[in-house]
């Protein structure tokens, strides 16, 4: 089962209704392409948190939802990602063969540390008690050319064909990175090119 725009904003609702204090989190990837009108349904919903309590709390919410019961929660990916990209922010990963993934981030999306992202995110969505913030569309080209996966390559046209990039930014925002680590830099370009 894969998740489309009506499912994911249900189970953020779902959430969000049972959060006990605010939070904020950072949506990505797939989720992201759904809000962006790019993309119809996704495998996995993804998203950036900044407490760790709060992906315990999620992931707790999560389970109690009637689809989600028998999920199990792991760190082990069930997709390929490579190894210089798994020092810092691997997530916690809450799936059932049959529904979508949750991937639940806590600061760092594989090794980059998001933090400069989330506070550069315009546009924002409220579900209750839970106020996620959608990513960029240079943000988003960013991320994906990181892990580089043939379904991140397509994404990455999918979104340089049918949004507004502004190159300046996403270069100034790729230079800030190089300063902190070249090698995440590096899969960046190469996979652009």
């Amino acid at each position: 089962m894969l998740a489309n725009k009506e499912l994911l904003e249900s189970l953020l609702n779902y959430i969000g209704k049972r959060l006990k204090h605010e939070v904020e989190g950072l949506l990505i990837d797939g989720n992201a392409m759904i809000f962006y009108g790019l993309r119809e349904q996704t495998k996995g919903m993804d998203i950036v948190l900044f407490d760790k309590k709060d992906i315990s709390a999620i992931t707790q919410i999560i389970k109690s939802h009637p689809l989600f019961k028998q999920s199990k929660i792991t760190k082990k990916l069930p997709y390929e990602v490579k190894p210089e990209l798994l020092k810092k922010g691997e997530p916690t990963v809450i799936q059932n063969t049959d529904l979508p993934r949750f991937d639940l981030f806590y600061k760092f999306v594989f090794s980059i540390d998001v933090k400069d992202i989330f506070k550069e995110c315009k546009r924002s969505m409220r579900f209750d008690l839970l106020k996620i913030r959608l990513v960029e569309p240079e943000h988003l080209i960013f991320l994906k050319s990181v892990t580089s996966r043939p379904i991140d390559q397509e994404d990455v046209e999918r979104i340089t064909k049918n949004l507004k990039i502004d190159w300046k930014y996403f270069l100034d925002l790729t230079k800030r990175y190089y300063k902190k680590d070249r090698k995440i830099v590096w899969l960046i370009l190469d996979n652009l090119y």
